[in-house]
């Protein structure tokens, strides 16, 4: 296996849109090649300053194989900067060869190099190949709870009235 892990840059750009599809698809949520392509700009062309996402990307022949999106987070418990890998993906055709294992290695390197206090992640509690990767590369469960609010789901927090006859109302612009 010739893989080497590096950030992404602006040149990336159709390379990791690609991977973001197969991941989309892999996850059961695809997407256009449009939404990719958008997607894959914003994350090849922010610098890796203040609180901007860094992304790394596994490179195998000149074609990205794999990618991790991270996000710059500050733990409550800590009041310093961590990174969060806020996505791990690896191709179908280089899974089981180390290219995960790369990747989170480069994050670790990521936060040595800068400065954070720590590097986070979770996972699916069902995705035991994943859990595999983190628990041989040294993380540790900690006892928290993962919550999600979706964008359709938001009215209820809101104060909006999200019952049937309320949405139609919302729709027609009442």
């Amino acid at each position: 296996m010739n893989v080497f892990v590096r950030p992404a840059g602006h040149s990336d750009t159709e390379g990791l849109a690609a991977l973001l599809g197969e991941m989309q698809a892999h996850y059961g949520a695809p997407v256009s090649d449009a939404e990719a392509l958008e997607t894959a700009r914003l994350l090849c062309s922010l610098p890796p300053e203040g609180f901007n996402p860094r992304t790394l990307l596994a490179i195998e022949e000149d074609v990205a194989i794999g990618s991790c999106v991270l996000n710059v987070m500050i733990p409550a418990a800590e009041l310093r900067s961590s990174l969060y890998i806020r996505d791990l993906f690896v191709s179908a055709r280089a899974r089981r060869r180390g290219t995960g294992r790369a990747l989170v290695s480069e994050a670790a390197r990521l936060v040595r190099d800068g400065g954070f206090c720590a590097l986070d992640w979770t996972t699916d509690a069902q995705n035991m190949p994943a859990r595999r990767l983190y628990d041989s590369a040294g993380g540790r469960v900690i006892g928290r709870t993962y919550y999600r609010i979706e964008r359709g789901a938001l009215g209820g927090l809101l104060g909006e009235d999200t019952t049937p006859a309320g949405l139609r109302r919302a729709a027609a612009g009442e």
